[in-house]
C-alpha cells in the first residue's frame, strides 16, 4: 500500500478542517432548533423523545447494509461525497414542515429520522475514509485544529440566528426556519465541495486482494478483543449520554422557559468552552494518550445532568454549559481517535459500522428512557438516573486505561 507525502497530508488537513468549517455552519441553523420548533408545533414528550431516538433507529437499518456497500468501492471518496449530499438533502425537505396542511410536528420527526438512513452511511464511510487521509500520528494536531476553527464558525453561525429570532416576531419563525434550513444546504454543497478536494490512497486490502469473506469478518470481529472492550465500555457511557439528550430540551424550554433565542445562548456558551479548551486537549492527548484523555472528558460530561438538576435559572446553564462545552471537546477529539485506535485496518468500514450499530440501539432505546423516566417521576430524577449512568460509563473508560497502561505498547494498538 502506497502513502501520502506530506505535502498530500497538509492539503488532507487544510481541506479537512474547511469541510468541518462548512459541515457545521449548516448543522447549526438546523440541529439546536429542531426540538423547540417541534414544541413551538406542539409536540408531546414522546414526539421530542422521537426527535433523539428515531435517527438512530433508522440508522440500524441502514448501517450494515450500506458498510458492506461502501466497503466494496476500492476509493472512497466519490460515495462518502455522495452519501453527505443525500444526507444534507433533506435540510430543504425539512424546510418543507410549515406549508403542509397537518401532522407538521410528525413530518418534522419523520423527516429527522429519515435523513440518517444516508447520514449513517456517510458516517461510516467518512470514518473509514479519513483514517487513511490523515494518518495516527497527525490525527491530534489536526482535529484539534478542525475542531477549533468548525466551533468558531458555529458559534458565529448560531449566535447570530439567536439574534435573528430574537428580532423577528414570533409569527414569522417559521418562515425564519425554511430560510435557515435552505441556508444549511447551501452550506452543505460547500462541504461537499471540500471533502472532495482531499487525496485518498487505496489499499491493497481494499482492493480486493486479501479481502475477508462476510462470515470471516464477523469472527474477526467477535475475536478483537481490544475492539470489544471499547465497545463495552463505550456503550455504557453513550447510554447515560443519550439519555439526556430530551431531558436537556425540555428541562430549557418547558422547566426555565426558554425560547430559540435563549436556545442559542447556550449552544455559543457551550461551543466558546469548547473552542478554548482544544489546546488543552491536544496537549494532554500528547503527554497521555487518548485512553486516558477520553476518561476525562467523559467525568466531564458526567457532570451535565447534574449541573442541570441544581439549575433554577436560564443563567445558571450559561456557566453549566461552559465547563460541559470544555468536555464536549475532549470528547471530539478523543472518542474518534479511540475508535480507530481500537480497529485494523482491514475491514476498517465494517468494524466502525459494528461500533456505530451498537451505540445506534442504544441511542435509539436510552432517550425513550429518560423520557420513561419523566413520565413516571419528574425531571429530576430522569436527569439524575442520566447522570449516574454516565458516571458508571466514565469509570469503565477510567478502568479501561489503567489496564492499558500496564501493557507495553498497548496505548497504540488498543
Amino acid at each position: 500500500m502506497g502513502s501520502l507525502s506530506h505535502s498530500e497530508i497538509s492539503h488532507n488537513i487544510k481541506y479537512n478542517t474547511l469541510n468541518g468549517i462548512f459541515a457545521t455552519m449548516g448543522m447549526n441553523l438546523v440541529t439546536p432548533f429542531i426540538s423547540v420548533w417541534a414544541m413551538g408545533l406542539g409536540a408531546t414528550n414522546l414526539q421530542i423523545g422521537l426527535i433523539s431516538s428515531l435517527p438512530p433507529a433508522v440508522g440500524l437499518v441502514a448501517m450494515l447494509p450500506g458498510a458492506f456497500f461502501v466497503d466494496r468501492f476500492t476509493a472512497k471518496r466519490s460515495i462518502t461525497g455522495a452519501f453527505i449530499f443525500f444526507n444534507r438533502l433533506f435540510y430543504v425537505l425539512l424546510a418543507l414542515t410549515p406549508i403542509l396542511p397537518a401532522h407538521q410536528v410528525w413530518f418534522l420527526v419523520i423527516m429527522n429520522g429519515l435523513m440518517n438512513f444516508p447520514g449513517s452511511i456517510s458516517n461510516v464511510a467518512w470514518q473509514s475514509f479519513i483514517a487513511g487521509a490523515i494518518p495516527a500520528q497527525e490525527r491530534a494536531r489536526a482535529f484539534a485544529q478542525r475542531n477549533r476553527l468548525t466551533h468558531l464558525f458555529g458559534i458565529a453561525v448560531t449566535f447570530l440566528a439567536g439574534q435573528i429570532f430574537r428580532v423577528v416576531p414570533v409569527a414569522r419563525h417559521s418562515t425564519l426556519y425554511q430560510i435557515f434550513f435552505v441556508t444549511a444546504f447551501a452550506f452543505a454543497l460547500a462541504e461537499v465541495w471540500s471533502h472532495m478536494q482531499m487525496r485518498e490512497i487505496v489499499s491493497e486490502v481494499a482492493a480486493g486482494k486479501t479481502k475477508l469473506s462476510t462470515r470471516q469478518t464477523f469472527k474477526a470481529i467477535l475475536s478483537a478483543r481490544p475492539f470489544l472492550n471499547f465497545c463495552a465500555c463505550s456503550l455504557v457511557f453513550h447510554f447515560g449520554w443519550q439519555m439526556g439528550w430530551p431531558l436537556f430540551s425540555i428541562f430549557q424550554v418547558r422547566n426555565l422557559g426558554a425560547n430559540e433565542t435563549w436556545v442559542s445562548i447556550i449552544s455559543v456558551v457551550s461551543g466558546a468552552g469548547s473552542f478554548i479548551s482544544f489546546g488543552f486537549w491536544r496537549r494532554l492527548i500528547e503527554k497521555r494518550g487518548n485512553h486516558v484523555s477520553l476518561a476525562v472528558a467523559a467525568m466531564g460530561i458526567s457532570s451535565t445532568p447534574f449541573f442541570y438538576s441544581i439549575s433554577s435559572s436560564l443563567y445558571h446553564l450559561i456557566l453549566a454549559n461552559a465547563l460541559v462545552g470544555m468536555a464536549v471537546a475532549g470528547i471530539n477529539l478523543t472518542l474518534f481517535n479511540s475508535l480507530l485506535d481500537a480497529v485494523p485496518e482491514q475491514s476498517r468500514t465494517i468494524y466502525i459500522a459494528a461500533y456505530t450499530m451498537l451505540i445506534n440501539i442504544s441511542a435509539v432505546i436510552a432517550p425513550m428512557v429518560g423520557i420513561a423516566i419523566l413520565d413516571k417521576w419528574n425531571i429530576i430524577a430522569a436527569l439524575l438516573v442520566a447522570g449516574a449512568v454516565r458516571l458508571l460509563g466514565t469509570c469503565t473508560f477510567f478502568l479501561r486505561s489503567r489496564k492499558i497502561s500496564k501493557v507495553p505498547g498497548q496505548e497504540a494498538a488498543a
